[in-house]
């Protein structure tokens, strides 16, 4: 009998007071950052992290779970963003081609311009510009605790390890589906495979997902052509990925204790504190190593030894986040350490860092590396990956940014690349504190609190 068994279910975090405030920026063209019902102050670049003044009126009304309640937790994805509040109500706002924001939309004509079509809620009217609360979930009083976000599938587990899944899963040739028998999951479901089992955390990639229960037991679905799934998912029968399975790690398996993924690769960590990576490697993005061509996939879950408990001196991973091509991993005392490609700064290693000294493949690395940030008595408590972007959260509330950009990604105010942790929020001598983030294919999500 394992001591660690039954993990232990996902609780709300204290309400703070004052509530944290919902910031966003980067790309908006599909409402992603859910600024604003005036379409004319949903800009489509922000550079530098701006306050969502719809949800700070939702605040003002009293509307997130009481007086002066705010947000808990948020999640990005593709072109949509997730949010919970004190309630347990799931917000969504951004694009809905695929089902991604857990509620039915439609399709309108803008009365002040009727050239322009918009795409607005089917109960309540409201554009998808803003966040709306996913009505169903309300309905059957699912309190939402966690949430994650794929390209175009999203997920919510709930304070009794309750999961509900909506959306859809594509492949290289297009959408693959929800299920076997379900192209568009309108609303969160169910899954019938786990039915009864408790679930206390979830990763997702592009397309697929992970899910960790309570006997640490490790699930994935989804698209599984890259070998992400961490099992054999023939060709021909692609679709049955997307039903969950359980997947084995190393020959002597112990209990998992925390899920993390990538766009396309995943990684658990299990009770002995070693960390197992699976999926497309092609950049050393799972951190298992790379000797070539063969290296490319890892198809089963393999370990990364650099991330050992021995190797950590004690220490163990405790999160894990992936972008593209890249990876973070955060150990219980603090520190951050990436792997994968390194050629426009998402590894957060300088050009001259010792890393790249004995490198034998140019432009990334195979093995997780650590990641210097500035104040390093100010533990990291948080982070978070997009596409070739990152953020980091530190216990003294400062957030940092690294990576490559285009459309603003880092909040930094320009688009320029930067390839060590720079300072988005500091550590003193600012009125805010990062609580929360997350990054997406190109917009990202803070919740930042006012320092007291």
């Amino acid at each position: 009998m394992n001591p660690l068994l039954p993990l232990p279910l996902p609780t709300p975090p204290p309400g703070l007071r004052p509530a944290p405030q919902l910031f966003g920026w980067g790309l908006g063209d599909a409402g992603q950052l859910g600024l604003s019902l005036d379409l004319a102050e949903n800009i489509p670049i922000i550079r530098k992290p701006r306050c969502n003044r719809y949800v700070e009126q939702k605040m003002a009304e009293n509307a997130l779970g009481g007086v002066g309640a705010g947000l808990e937790t948020v999640a990005a994805g593709g072109m949509h963003s997730l949010m919970v509040d004190e309630t347990g109500t799931v917000w969504s706002c951004g694009a809905n081609d695929n089902a991604a924001l857990g509620r039915v939309t439609i399709h309108t004509t803008d009365p002040a311009e009727p050239s322009r079509i918009l795409e607005i809620d089917e109960s309540t009217h409201l554009p998808n510009t803003v966040p709306v609360p996913i009505q169903s979930l309300v309905n059957e009083r699912f309190r939402a605790v966690k949430v994650v976000a794929g390209d175009s599938i999203s997920a919510a587990i709930s304070d009794t390890g309750a999961l509900r899944v909506w959306g859809t899963f594509r492949g290289e040739q297009g959408p693959v589906g929800f299920s076997p028998n379900t192209m568009h999951q309108f609303t969160p479901t169910l899954l019938p495979a786990l039915a009864g089992v408790k679930i206390v955390a979830a990763a997702a990639g592009n397309d697929h997902l992970l899910l960790l229960t309570a006997q640490g037991s490790v699930y994935t679905m989804g698209s599984g052509a890259h070998g992400q799934l961490g099992r054999r998912v023939l060709d021909w029968h692609r679709a049955h990925g997307t039903a969950p399975r359980r997947i084995v790690l190393g020959r002597v398996t112990q209990p998992a204790v925390a899920v993390g993924a990538g766009e396309n690769h995943a990684f658990a960590v299990d009770a002995a504190g070693t960390v197992w990576g699976w999926g497309i490697n092609a950049r050393g993005q799972t951190g298992t190593g790379y000797r070539g061509a063969a290296d490319q996939v890892v198809a089963a879950p393999r370990r990364v030894r650099r991330l050992d408990r021995a190797a950590l001196g004690g220490a163990t991973v405790v999160q894990i986040a992936g972008g593209s091509h890249h990876t973070l991993f955060r150990t219980s005392d603090g520190r951050v350490y990436a792997c994968g490609i390194a050629d426009e700064g998402q590894l957060g290693l300088a050009d001259d860092d010792p890393a790249f000294a004995d490198r034998a493949f140019p432009g990334f690395l195979p093995e997780p590396a650590r990641v210097a940030f500035p104040d390093a008595d100010d533990p990291v408590v948080h982070i978070a990956c997009g596409t070739n972007n990152n953020l980091a959260i530190t216990r003294d509330g400062a957030m940092y940014a690294w990576g490559r950009q285009v459309v603003g990604e880092l909040g930094l105010g320009h688009d320029e690349d930067v390839k060590t942790p720079t300072v988005v929020v500091r550590r003193v001598g600012n009125s805010w504190a990062a609580v929360d983030a997350a990054c997406a294919g190109q917009h990202a999500l803070a919740l930042l609190r006012r320092r007291t």
